[in-house]
């Protein structure tokens, strides 16, 4: 079979085993899909039922890829092979055996609409929602129910940590949350989670299930096993439990998903799960140079548990990766254009170049600094910045100021107080009008609800109405009263809060509002994602993305934006060892070069503040062997900153008992 000559030894290992658990560690870059393809085909052409053959993935696409590629370079008959997500397979087996768990097989699938419709209704039922304090949107309900399900993490503590304004409605929430589970279980409704939890359950209570689904699929593959949560990665080991002839194949640094449930135990036990685990590396890099390699392997070497891999390739070796060291982030922003300009010029197109980010809002100041240098670029994981509504709510106050005749930014911001709805809006609109624009129409609504919102509104205005104080104290005065709104008007409002903070470091350079807001509003270049399609080739645009979005993706040129303590690794992640594997994944995006970006100045709510290096890169014992630290000319170009082999089970008893041990099922 030709296919095998394309091979090296440890791929050609796995493809070649043919029965028991095998754990395939595959590291950044190794050729983890071609060795999936060349293990079905193997397993085709030798006989094994294609039928017989499940393969499980995060995605239908990924599926289908693959069993088409092995029937290309292998046997036809591979298409017969079973491929799909864990829903889609979990679906097909509550179809046949639901009535066992005393579900009726004619059950409905509720879709991420249908589920909001679903809560719609419930709140209406229970009049929630029209209480004189905020209740959560459905989207958050949605989002709240599936991290308490997904991570096992109680009501309480998600309230605590990102909707700490909901804590006082915990009893409500909880009961719309009992409500939802009995109207699904009375209507034979099942969402997305339900599908994984009846399936785990069906496997692990029902013996005659169980065997019946493990004599079907004799072989089961699971690719990107680190990405599984722990009810998958259960289902998966039940349905090997009479046979195991399992192979996962996977990367524990490469598990950054855990806010989706993920669970790196899974990879990390699996031998423990399966004592006979025959386990083979996947070590030889066919991405990235030596030199980005040397470092990876550094960051590999830092984890606190992991397996020893040591990536190595044959490519030729390239630069060593650079540390940039900007004076502030509005430095680093437009040094990174600058960089990316000349990089054009070079010949590298903009869409074979990224711009990483640990959170959606750490590219704000890259974003209106690309558009005001014509850079293309389309975002992926968060909205763009400008175009998000908090910030078209910031940006309608201070146009005022510039207008006061600006009737879409008065109503935009007249309907955020309480007590404003249309009638009320267009009422004091008319005001304005006929006062050609004074802002003493705030002023009088005295005694009224609203008096407490526009009272010190209006003395805002009169403050800054001749526009003498700098722009940054402007924006920042205007974003202290704005603040109380945003918590009234937005669930995720402390996320928004952030983004706010933006706004101040790149208002830094501006001594006219006007140019200010003219800069933020003039037409961008930046693509939206709804306008082009995912695979577009023909377009150059610059990749700007959240690492976990980038995850898969390889670049030519790739920037690590803001690598500092606080940021890169997240101070809102109590675990550092995520955050670590995030920087792994990150840095083995990159195929020629790498570059991160530190600003030494950062821009808090409260001030200025000095940053510190990510410990990601200051923790490594002779840095310069990996990594130049260079300090990047700004503004203040003189002013100096501290840088800171194997039998199978013995019989399929003793499996499954170590399975529930395990797993507690």
């Amino acid at each position: 079979m030709s296919w095998k000559k394309e091979l090296n030894a440890a791929q050609l290992e796995a493809v070649l085993v043919r029965e028991g658990p095998v754990l395939v560690l595959a590291g950044a870059g190794t050729g983890k899909t071609k060795t999936i393809v060349s293990r079905l085909a193997q397993l085709v052409s030798s006989g094994v039922p294609a039928s017989s053959i499940l393969l499980l993935t995060f995605t239908r696409k990924a599926a289908r890829e693959m069993i088409l590629r092995a029937s290309f370079v292998g046997d036809k008959r591979c298409a017969e092979v079973q491929g799909g997500t864990f829903h889609s397979f979990c679906s097909g087996v509550l179809r046949r055996f639901a009535p066992v768990l005393g579900i009726s097989s004619g059950f409905t699938i509720l879709d991420d609409s249908d589920t909001l419709d679903v809560f719609q209704f419930l709140r209406n039922e229970k009049d929630f929602g029209k209480t004189k304090s905020r209740f959560p949107s459905n989207e958050t309900l949605i989002s709240i129910y599936g991290e308490i399900r997904n991570t096992g993490k109680s009501l309480r503590s998600v309230l605590e940590k990102d909707y700490p304004l909901f804590l006082q409605k915990t009893k409500d929430i909880s009961q719309i949350f009992t409500d939802y589970k009995s109207y699904k279980a009375e209507r034979s409704l099942l969402d997305y989670d339900d599908l994984l939890y009846f399936t785990r359950d069906l496997l692990a209570d029902h013996s005659e299930v169980r065997n019946a689904l493990s004599e079907k699929y004799r072989f089961i593959m699971v690719d990107e096993f680190q990405d599984t949560n722990k009810v998958q990665a259960h289902i998966v080991c039940l349905l090997a439990s009479e046979h195991s002839n399992l192979m996962v194949v996977g990367d524990d640094a490469q598990c950054i998903y855990t806010f989706r449930g993920a669970s790196v135990r899974g990879i990390l036990d699996f031998p423990k799960i399966f004592p006979n685990t025959k386990t083979i590396f996947l070590e030889k890099n066919y991405r990235s140079t030596a030199s980005i390699l040397n470092l990876a392997n550094v960051v590999l070497r830092n984890f606190s548990e992991k397996y020893d891999k040591q990536l190595f390739t044959d490519n030729e070796n390239g630069p060593i990766p650079n540390v940039l060291q900007f004076e502030d982030e509005l430095e680093e922003a437009e040094g990174i254009a600058k960089i990316l300009l000349q990089k054009k010029e070079e010949g590298i197109p903009f869409k074979k170049m990224s711009v990483l980010f640990r959170a959606g809002w750490n590219s704000n100041q890259l974003e209106l600094v690309l558009a005001k240098r014509n850079i293309p670029f389309v975002k992926f994981g968060g909205r763009k910045f400008i175009e998000t509504a908090h910030i078209k709510d910031l940006l309608s106050f201070l146009k005022l100021l510039v207008n006061p005749l600006d009737s879409v930014s008065w109503v935009r911001i007249l309907k955020l107080i309480p007590g404003i709805g249309n009638s009320k809006a267009n009422d004091i609109l008319d005001k304005i009008r006929k006062s050609s624009g004074s802002f003493e129409v705030l002023s009088g609504e005295n005694g009224t609800a609203i008096d407490a919102y526009l009272s010190p509104l209006y003395r805002l205005y009169l403050k800054h109405k001749e526009m003498n104080s700098k722009v940054k104290k402007i924006a920042s005065d205007f974003i202290d009263y704005y603040r109380i709104l945003l918590e009234k008007n937005y669930d995720d409002s402390k996320r928004r809060s952030e983004d706010l903070d933006s706004v101040l470091g790149f208002s830094l350079k501006y001594t006219s509002l006007g140019d200010f807001l003219s800069d933020l509003t003039m037409e961008h270049t930046s693509l939206s994602l709804d306008r082009i399609k995912p695979d577009n080739t023909e377009t150059d645009l610059l990749h700007l993305s959240t690492v976990h979005s980038a995850k898969g993706l390889e670049f030519d040129l790739v920037f690590i934006l803001n690598a500092t303590e606080g940021v890169f690794p997240s101070s809102k992640n109590l675990d550092v060892e995520e955050e670590r594997r995030l920087f792994y994944v990150a840095i083995t995006r990159a195929r020629k070069e790498l570059y991160f970006t530190k600003p030494s100045l950062a821009q808090s709510r409260s001030g200025p503040y000095y940053t510190n290096l990510s410990r990601f890169l200051s923790e490594i014992q002779s840095p310069e062997k990996v990594y130049e630290l260079k300090l990047m000319p700004g503004r203040s170009a003189s002013k100096k900153f501290p840088s800171t082999e194997v039998s199978p089970s013995k019989t399929s008893k003793e499996s499954l008992s170590r399975i529930q041990d395990y797993f507690g099922k």
